[in-house]
């Protein structure tokens, strides 16, 4: 008998757990149904009006329950809600980054009782849809961003149009004449001024050459001398020579060439200053002279014998005399005539000539311009006097630049008595080199973008959002496995083990979630990066935190390629500086780095400190193609690039190269074909600034 009672009660407990797993599976499928409306609705009332269905199917007594969301003031359900007063109501707030928006209600028209399990359930699924709401609108504000960015995209490449558009202009009707030519001597393109200076046609079917056409006086001494100081210096600035026009007239000049890439054909761009107008006036002085020694002399000679010749001779003096004011005047206007502010200035700092009529007026801004400290820590006009030679640097006075250019003027016993200064306001040049900046930085955002693109969909924002809700339901599900695997010691989940299952399918959802964790800083990083960079140098730099930084946002783009290997020394010096402009330094020479390696390879990237010398070294290393001596004499160029076939401007190691040396630092490189290349970045760093 007393087994038979046993047995019933068996029975009982059975029965009663298989009732409390139904109901519990009852709960898992709400939860599972309302997720699946989640994903793959995007109208948040659908959603809403079809949760209400699945969530009466999960309770208990889904005849006699009603459920309905209210959500910023208005209600929405597919279940019949009755005209009398509920009396047995549980509801769950729904709160969206910490605001209420609304609630979720589940009642029963006759009287019952909630089990703890369902007042569990109703509180989920108050944070899966509050999680819903959340994604939604995030959805929307990413739309209207990615829009913004599109439009601003749009509006930056009409400013580089325009801007081009007026570089041709200022190239074609420039008052200097420029011409571009082969080695061979060949003009490929010439302005206006050029033909205009040797008379010939504006026509570039003209087809001149300079060895052919004979454009340069003493042309077989001229013409090798011009290639040897290129090919030594890749310069030749401020040359006097002689052009011939087309009816083999001379035309004095002052040239300046350089060597620029076209096409991938070393080419030479000259631009000839006429000094035609100089050197008349330089021989109509020298005749002067000349004739106004003669009338002395004569003068000299005819005092003693004639009196009446004297009034002739002083008449002609005088006449002589106004002929010198006359030359006086015309150098005068010439000198009022530069554009450029120039100033003399003695050893007390006071003006004592210059070509500006105000110069009196506002004598305390131009002497602000001239004795404006540089970054040397001393005024132009300081450095002149100090150094006894010529200088030239930018100075900043309020919002303007200024090219200032300083040279000494000896006295008779070979100290400098006074200084000759020449001021250039380079406002706009300033700006469009920060112009250039930024465009190089968009490019580079370009193709980050496009190697992290497909993670940063949707699904990193459902992933996340919806973790949690897996994480806490394995914690309820877990509970309830333990008890059947009480009786069922062979139970398998996955086709694994239930130990092992129940051992590792946690950390499997902890990892799901440290993963959407770090596309979601990848992205934030990305954000730091694309941020407008002032050129201010006042951040205080951690070496080790940039590359780590840049190393995130470059992984996708250099993971195709190659692996990143860091080796990076502890406790590195700070110095001061532009962390945006650094970050664009190392982000760039590493997707270079990445670029030449041709199949999976390495890079690696070590720090250290050189604390003799106070420098902090960055040594970036690939193992990809190399670059022959050619290559590496200009890639440092100004649009210099071997990639123009996918999209490169050659700007990118060039802003670089400038920035490593806005910051007084070094960056040289060690390549050789077959063998990978080595940057080597010193940057300097001071005691004082890691007390």
């Amino acid at each position: 008998m007393i087994r038979i009672l046993t047995l019933d009660k068996k029975v009982a407990n059975t029965s009663k757990i298989e009732i409390e797993l139904r109901e519990r599976i009852k709960e898992l499928e709400c939860l599972y149904n309302i997720g699946y409306e989640i994903e793959y609705n995007q109208d948040l009332a659908t959603i809403l009006l079809n949760s209400t269905e699945h969530l009466v199917r999960g309770f208990q007594f889904p005849e006699i329950t009603t459920a309905f969301f209210t959500l910023d003031g208005k209600i929405y359900s597919k279940i019949e809600i009755p005209d009398y007063k509920l009396n047995h109501v549980m509801s769950e707030e729904i709160t969206v980054n910490g605001t209420k928006r609304g609630s979720v209600e589940i009642a029963y028209t006759r009287k019952a009782e909630f089990l703890f399990e369902e007042a569990k359930l109703l509180k989920e699924v108050a944070r899966m849809i509050a999680k819903s709401i959340e994604k939604i609108e995030l959805q929307e504000k990413l739309k209207n961003y990615v829009d913004k960015l599109e439009e601003m995209v749009s509006s930056k490449t009409l400013e580089i149009e325009k801007a081009k558009k007026r570089f041709e202009h200022m190239f074609e009707y420039g008052p200097d004449a420029v011409a571009i030519s082969r080695k061979s001597g060949e003009i490929i393109k010439a302005n206006r001024a050029f033909y205009r200076m040797l008379q010939y046609p504006i026509d570039p079917a003209v087809n001149l050459n300079y060895l052919k056409d004979k454009l340069y006086e003493n042309i077989s001494i001229l013409r090798p001398y011009i290639l040897g100081q290129l090919e030594k210096h890749g310069f030749l600035e401020g040359f006097e020579m002689t052009l011939v026009d087309k009816y083999g007239n001379p035309c004095p000049v002052i040239g300046s060439f350089i060597t620029i890439d076209v096409d991938g054909e070393q080419c030479i761009e000259a631009v000839f200053k006429d000094i035609k107008l100089r050197k008349q006036l330089e021989k109509r002085l020298i005749e002067q002279n000349e004739n106004l020694e003669k009338i002395v002399r004569d003068r000299t000679k005819d005092l003693e014998t004639k009196k009446s010749q004297l009034e002739k001779k002083h008449n002609d003096l005088l006449l002589a005399t106004e002929k010198l004011k006359e030359s006086k005047n015309r150098l005068q206007t010439l000198f009022n005539a530069i554009t450029d502010t120039v100033v003399l200035m003695d050893k007390d700092f006071n003006i004592k000539m210059s070509n500006r009529d105000d110069i009196k007026k506002n004598a305390d801004h131009f002497k602000k311009i001239f004795l404006a400290d540089s970054e040397s820590g001393e005024s132009p006009i300081d450095a002149v006097f100090k150094n006894r030679k010529e200088v030239s640097r930018e100075i900043k006075v309020g919002d303007d630049f200024f090219l200032v250019q300083a040279y000494p003027i000896f006295s008779s016993k070979n100290e400098v008595e006074s200084v000759l200064g020449f001021a250039k306001i380079i406002t706009k040049q300033k700006s469009i080199e920060m112009q250039l900046y930024q465009t190089d930085k968009l490019a580079s955002i370009g193709l980050l973008v496009s190697g992290v693109a497909h993670e940063i969909n949707n699904p990193n924002t459902f992933i996340r959002g919806n973790i949690a809700i897996v994480q806490e339901a394995m914690k309820d599900i877990i509970p309830l496995l333990d008890d059947v695997y009480e009786s069922r010691k062979d139970l398998k989940i996955a086709r694994l083990d239930y130990e092992i299952f129940k051992e590792n399918i946690l950390i499997l959802i902890d990892d799901m979630a440290n993963g959407a964790n770090r596309i979601k800083t990848i992205v934030e990083d990305l954000r730091k990066f694309a941020k407008r960079d002032d050129g201010l140098k006042e951040d205080r730099i951690d070496i080790n935190e940039v590359i780590e930084s840049c190393i995130r946002l470059v992984h996708n783009q250099v993971k195709r390629n190659a692996e990143i290997i860091t080796n990076l020394e502890e406790g590195t010096p700070v110095f001061i500086g532009s962390k945006q402009r650094i970050e664009q330094v190392i982000v760039n020479i590493i997707l270079n780095a990445s670029q030449a390696i041709q199949k999976q390879g390495q890079i690696n990237i070590t720090t250290l400190t050189d604390f003799r010398n106070e420098e902090i070294i960055v040594r970036i290393a690939d193992n990809g193609i190399g670059m022959d001596e050619n290559i590496m004499k200009n890639i440092f160029d100004p649009f210099f690039t071997t990639k123009k076939n996918s999209g490169g401007t050659g700007l990118g190691l060039s802003i670089a190269y400038g920035i490593v040396e806005d910051h007084g630092g070094k960056i040289d490189v060690e390549s050789k074909v077959g063998n990978g290349t080595v940057f080597i970045i010193r940057f300097p760093f001071r005691s004082g600034d890691n007390k």
